[in-house]
């Protein structure tokens, strides 16, 4: 196996040469924020949105990332060659640097590395027979950045994979705004409602409504959670998952259980945007 490269603060090292100090806020106090990526025939796709997406997260959080777009750009260029991957997913993390007292940081001075390792792709039953996610009451702390804080998701891993669901459905107890990893829409009538409140800006659910639009009327707004559990069709979009229907939420069918038109129809139109990248 060829041996994995990791860019940190500057350089490029082995994986197993590549170290942070203990003392670094990110560790400490969970101060970071990250965005993932992934290649489409070996290139990068969607790096754009998603270099903005981190530059917004590291803003929000008063970080500054210390690399331009050319030169990160660069870096997973040179990265993805090093490490021999056929398609990989691209892992882009920033903390806020060493902090001596654990509370303090300087930052013009973070931790950022870039990492890969192959992509991941759910099996084709997924998509042709959906998937479930589980409903739970929570509201991430900055729904607005990508922060490294993922831990109601990991905490509820177990309960997730009993109750046979791929991700959470993050709510209020009034409001439906996210998955855990995902970003999650829901189709009544033929029109597609996007939560707009207390959620991640999705880059690849923002293609997809965009390859909806000429068809479909877009929704943007809150959505009560009894609207979304009555909902014709739910669908996940992520970044390494792409457009998955979701047929159950908790023990209650979506719809007839099985995976929709529209769902259908918009994983057609990503396919066939995979295949123009």
């Amino acid at each position: 196996m060829t041996k994995q490269h990791i860019y940190l603060n500057g350089r490029i090292l082995l994986q197993e040469d590549a170290a942070i100090s203990p003392l670094d806020i990110g560790l400490l106090r969970g101060y970071a924020v990250f965005d993932l990526l992934r290649t489409v025939n070996g290139r990068p796709f969607l790096l754009a949105e998603h270099l903005q997406r981190l530059r917004s997260s590291a803003d929000k959080l008063g970080l500054a990332v210390s690399a331009s777009d050319d030169e990160i750009a660069a870096v997973i260029d040179e990265l993805l060659e090093l490490n021999g991957h056929e398609e990989a997913a691209v892992r882009l993390v920033l903390t806020g640097g060493v902090s001596p007292d654990g509370l303090s940081f300087d930052p013009a001075t973070p931790t950022f590395f870039i990492l890969t390792h192959e992509l991941h792709i759910p099996p084709a039953s997924l998509y042709e027979n959906g998937g479930a996610l589980l409903t739970e009451k929570h509201k991430r702390e900055l729904p607005g950045a990508k922060t490294t804080g993922y831990l109601t998701m990991l905490l509820n891993r177990d309960k997730t994979a009993e109750a046979g669901a791929m991700d959470l459905l993050y709510h209020d107890g009034e409001h439906v705004f996210e998955a855990a990893s995902a970003s999650v829409y829901f189709v009544r009538d033929g029109r597609i409602y996007a939560p707009a409140d207390c959620v991640l800006w999705g880059t690849v659910g923002s293609l997809v409504l965009e390859l909806a639009a000429d068809e479909y009327e877009v929704v943007v707004g809150e959505i009560a959670l009894a609207d979304a559990l009555a909902a014709d069709e739910v669908f996940l979009t992520s970044t390494t998952r792409g457009v998955v229907p979701i047929v159950r939420l908790d023990d209650a069918p979506v719809g007839d259980g099985q995976p929709g038109p529209v769902t259908r129809d918009l994983m057609a139109r990503w396919s066939d945007a995979l295949a123009r990248a």
